[in-house]
């Protein structure tokens, strides 16, 4: 079954059902917005859409930290997981929140600080606050693709 969205990037589009994700806190600072919907631009795309279903101007470009991120592991207390019926970090789907300047599109940024988690049986998600101080709220993702790239050869 599919959902008719208004998004800002895409304008009015169809979305399946399936994509509709609830967050029963909402993300920070967006605590009255409970439900998105996780869209993908293109499948060559690294980044997806997290686009509110009531608020055409509230979308968040999300990316997945394996995509440029060696290793990352939030550190989430089990009761704060439990909240989208999860028991382990690893059992869901994560994304960082990435924040592009207009004027220096390379000088993008990840939020490693709060991860977005998603339970994808349930349909649930959380954006979390990691206790580990060494995530910083803008992480470079170019430099951090360029840094795995060079550790491969």
């Amino acid at each position: 079954m599919s959902v008719k969205i208004h998004t800002k990037p895409f304008g009015t589009i169809d979305v399946d059902s399936k994509q509709i994700l609830e967050f029963p806190q909402g993300l920070l600072g967006f605590e009255g917005f409970n439900e998105y919907a996780l869209i993908e631009e293109n499948a060559e795309s690294p980044f997806k859409w997290l686009q509110s279903t009531k608020e055409s101007g509230l979308a968040f470009i999300l990316i997945q930290p394996e995509l440029f991120l060696n290793e990352y592991k939030p550190v989430i207390s089990d009761d704060e997981l439990k909240d989208i019926g999860l028991n382990d970090w690893k059992d869901g789907i994560i994304f960082l929140i990435v924040t592009i300047p207009h004027d220096d599109p390379k000088g993008m940024t990840a939020n490693l600080q709060g991860p977005v988690i998603i339970n994808g049986k349930l349909g649930k998600g959380k954006q979390f606050i990691s206790r580990d101080e060494n995530h910083s709220i803008r992480k470079s993702i170019v430099e951090s693709m360029e840094e795995m790239s060079s550790e491969k050869v």
